[in-house]
């Protein structure tokens, strides 16, 4: 940010240092009482579905938005179940801890907790129509002017961590992504460089995504030079959602309270520097040939 005197300065200076202090009350806040904890009366999030057709999809979203000024977006996506009640909860609550955030239907709107037919929606997702939907998620926030934020991060559940996972290699104006009981990769051809930091929690009672497997996919994640860091809950897959079977309220908040420092993280860092277009280059140099 250029700035015209030294008042101008000192203000932005100070605006950074009160972010940088309320990023930080967060992160108090949520380790005390996770994410499941009391929201103040003053900071109700207002929720309202809205459409992606301004940002690339026809799709469906449901839209967050918290009652002071957010510094971070948060794009979710939702686990096989669909876009239910739980995830909209969850959306709301981290907008009352001042972020914004949109879900994205990456279901057309369908919902079940039947496992037969949810076994067979995963098994039949297009994964180009499902990428397509999360990119124009992820553009709402880069692209809307009324809902611009400086950084945005990616998060899901399950079968959406899946696709989390691939936003995060493929997209490169995301600042970071959070996997709950998400997947692992071990071929190593196929973990290639992620431009954004991830943060992944897996259970630690799944015969699947065993221990051992989580410990190789970060060695790996590391070793071809990831900001990646793996964290393990005391419950099986599906600890955060009521209609799992392996729902566990305890371990969900332990769950949160390796998220929310990442999210605070991700908040307080500075705003990468935008490049310049083709256009600006050409505006600047216009302007200098009458300088």
């Amino acid at each position: 940010m250029h700035t015209c005197s030294g008042f101008r300065a000192f203000s932005w200076l100070l605006f950074s240092l009160l972010i940088v202090v309320a990023n930080v009350a967060r992160a108090q806040d949520a380790d005390a009482g996770g994410l499941h904890g009391d929201a103040s009366a003053d900071a109700k999030p207002v929720g309202r579905t809205i459409t992606l057709s301004d940002f690339g999809a026809e799709d469906l979203a449901y839209l967050s938005i918290p009652s002071t000024p957010p510094t971070l977006g948060i794009v979710l996506v939702p686990d096989a179940y669909g876009m239910d009640d739980f995830t909209k909860l969850e959306a709301d609550r981290l907008a009352s801890l001042g972020y914004l955030v949109v879900v994205v239907d990456i279901y057309n709107g369908h919902q079940t907790t039947d496992p037969g037919e949810i076994a067979n929606r995963v098994a039949n997702m297009e994964t180009a129509s499902v990428m397509k939907t999360i990119d124009a998620g992820i553009r709402v926030f880069h692209e809307s002017p009324k809902f611009r934020v400086d950084h945005v991060v990616v998060m899901g559940w399950g079968n959406g961590a899946r696709y989390v996972f691939q936003t995060a290699r493929e997209n490169k104006g995301l600042d970071g992504a959070i996997m709950f009981y998400g997947p692992v990769e071990t071929n190593v051809e196929k973990i290639g460089k992620f431009s954004a930091p991830i943060c992944a929690v897996y259970p630690d009672n799944d015969p699947v995504t065993t221990h051992e497997t989580v410990q190789v996919f970060e060695h790996m994640m590391k070793d071809a030079g990831n900001d990646f860091s793996a964290w393990f809950i005391a419950a099986g897959s599906g600890w955060s959602n009521p209609a799992s079977r392996n729902y566990n309220a305890v371990e969900d908040k332990e769950a949160w309270k390796v998220a929310m420092p990442f999210l605070v993280r991700i908040g307080a860092e500075p705003v990468k520097p935008k490049k310049d277009s083709i256009i600006d280059k050409a505006k600047d140099k216009w302007k200098s040939l009458f300088h």
